[in-house]
């Protein structure tokens, strides 16, 4: 991704983070397939893939013919192709660019957006590449709720660092005022809550933290001794675990293009500014 700098790496230490990431992400993503897909696509494309687990649970629960995960790392799509799978095809990517593929019936994006500076920009080039009647399924984060100190400090910082690096981790507020053009449509666009076990959500921010510890940023606006502070109190949460419970609400968004037999144009991009909230009516999300 040449815009921006992408905050959570693709060392081993990522890596795991994204296993564990999908053992408890999976389950909702499932269900928004399964739901939003109605035919089995001839061709689906998971984007900014990481080692491969989404485009493993795409290939699964749609049952496509072929399958392809696109990531900008080149260790990450290595370890997809080790990782390997029927039906399965990886290759580097940068978002910046138009996809690589014409005619997809299905592209699926989970938390790729909160990476990515300018999502309309992005939007725009990927829906071209969509066959009549083909999905855009985007699986972002809306918002992320917790009553425990620990975790509320974590989130602080990794908001501040993804933003410092040109970037919205929060996406879907974004995505909630998408307006489809002629020759789209706003098939669905709906907030899931998934609440998490503190200590699962520990473990995942410790992962995170042990990959950005060292940044720039983050040693100049957040110090060392504070970073390292907050590693430990994550250790100590992800053994014992907190009442305190936290919950990821995330926003699923179907674009779909018109079939070749409708009415209106397929050619027009996707507009994400058109639509802006009325002047002082706030968010009460």
């Amino acid at each position: 991704m040449n815009d921006l700098k992408y905050s959570f790496g693709d060392t081993d230490a990522a890596r795991q983070r994204l296993d564990l990431l999908s053992s408890i992400f999976d389950p909702p993503s499932r269900a928004f397939l399964a739901v939003a897909v109605g035919r089995r696509p001839r061709l689906a494309v998971d984007l900014g893939c990481g080692p491969g687990n989404t485009t493993r649970m795409v290939s699964t629960v749609t049952r496509a013919d072929r399958t392809v995960g696109l990531d900008h790392s080149a260790a990450f799509i290595a370890e997809a192709r080790a990782r390997g799978g029927a039906g399965l095809g990886f290759a580097v990517w940068d978002a910046a660019s138009r996809l690589p593929y014409d005619e997809i019936d299905l592209i699926y994006a989970r938390l790729l957006l909160a990476h990515l500076a300018s999502p309309a920009d992005h939007l725009a080039r990927w829906t071209p590449s969509l066959s009549p009647g083909g999905q855009l399924l985007l699986d972002e984060l809306e918002v992320i709720e917790t009553g425990n100190d620990v975790l509320a400090e974590y989130l602080a910082v990794v908001t501040a660092l993804v933003r410092a690096n040109g970037a919205e981790m929060f996406a879907g507020p974004v995505l909630a005022r998408l307006r489809a053009p002629d020759g789209y449509a706003l098939a669905s666009s709906e907030v899931v809550e998934l609440p998490v076990a503190p200590a699962a959500a520990a473990g995942m921010f410790r992962l995170n933290l042990e990959v950005w510890r060292t940044d720039e940023w983050v040693l100049g606006n957040c110090g060392a001794a504070v970073i390292g502070s907050l590693a430990g109190r994550l250790d100590t949460l992800a053994g014992a675990g907190s009442r305190a419970g936290i919950t990821w609400k995330m926003r699923h968004v179907v674009i779909r293009r018109h079939d070749r037999d409708e009415s209106r144009s397929v050619s027009a991009p996707l507009d994400l500014t058109a639509r802006q909230p009325p002047a002082g009516s706030g968010d009460s999300r």
